[in-house]
């Protein structure tokens, strides 16, 4: 892929990605006020896997994978929704969505470590700089002048749980056969991840999903989660991974919180001050600086 196509295709992309996950915070939170972490990851994943089969009929792209890849897809599906839903889900259960988003926008200072150790991906130095700058940028939004953070320990280690999570999902994403389009990946993800989830919530919530009956102010937001945020996001973030290191890709989820606090402020008219500015200026100025690097190397 040469550079123009970078630039002008998955940058973009990439962007778009994050504002989706952005939203998806605000959504889960409204649905979480009437439905139970379980419940909402079931349906979000099985909208996405009734989307993706849409698209995939419609397109007429391929639908089964070969049982030899069968349990990559497992493991593909394990990681990502299965366990990274039930931290970042339970999580922001317990721990406000900018907090939430901030902590899971650590996935790219751990990226490198597992590119080097699963795929033996090098890390440069611009990089690291971009992501030392985009944490800093971070950490200047979410702890005050006497580095007081204060969070639930429990919503900490689901979102702990959410982190690591996606760091093996992002080594199995590299280690699919490139043969599969990424609608094929996003469904049976989507649709393995739901069958996955299919007990719990029979065993967990089902009374509680009796009671609520239809909540139309949640099914809305779980719609979009399973439609925006795990179907259309997923298929840029992959489509990027084809063409660029993991470490590279998941810099951008840094700018995760910066477009939460956006949002929030645009939907919920929340207040935002002169500090979180600054901090999101760092934050983009981490990620630029850390493509720039790419760039200038002539790496894809």
């Amino acid at each position: 892929m040469n550079r123009k196509h970078q630039l002008f295709v998955i940058y973009p992309l990439l962007t778009i990605s994050m504002i989706l996950w952005a939203y998806s915070y605000i959504w889960a939170k409204v649905a979480l006020a009437y439905y139970g972490p379980l419940t909402v990851i079931f349906f979000r994943t099985a909208i996405s896997a009734a989307f993706m089969l849409l698209v995939l009929l419609a397109t007429k792209k391929q639908i089964k994978v070969e049982l030899k890849h069968l349990p990559a897809f497992f493991l593909l599906a394990f990681f990502e929704p299965f366990l990274y839903f039930i931290g970042e889900t339970s999580g922001l259960d317990k721990v406000d969505a900018s907090t939430a988003a901030v902590i899971i926008s650590t996935i790219p200072l751990f990226t490198p470590f597992a590119a080097y150790y699963f795929l033996r991906e090098k890390v440069s130095l611009f990089n690291i700089l971009g992501i030392v700058l985009s944490m800093l940028g971070i950490g200047y939004i979410v702890f005050n002048n006497q580095f007081e953070l204060q969070i639930s320990v429990e919503g900490l280690l689901f979102l702990s749980l959410a982190v690591l999570a996606a760091l093996g999902y992002s080594v199995m994403i590299k280690r699919l056969p490139g043969n599969y389009s990424v609608f094929t990946v996003i469904f049976w993800q989507s649709l393995m991840g739901a069958v996955m989830f299919l007990p719990l919530v029979l065993i967990f919530d089902y009374q509680q999903i009796l009671t609520a009956g239809w909540v139309s102010k949640a099914v809305f937001p779980i719609v979009k989660l399973g439609i925006f945020a795990s179907t259309i996001a997923f298929m840029f973030y992959m489509y990027a991974l084809k063409f660029m290191k993991i470490t590279k890709v998941n810099i951008f989820t840094n700018m995760i919180p910066v477009f939460t606090i956006i949002i929030s402020w645009w939907v919920l008219d929340e207040s935002v001050d002169a500090r979180r500015i600054v901090g999101m200026l760092v934050v983009v100025a981490g990620v630029f600086i850390s493509q720039i690097g790419i760039n200038r190397n002539g790496n894809s």
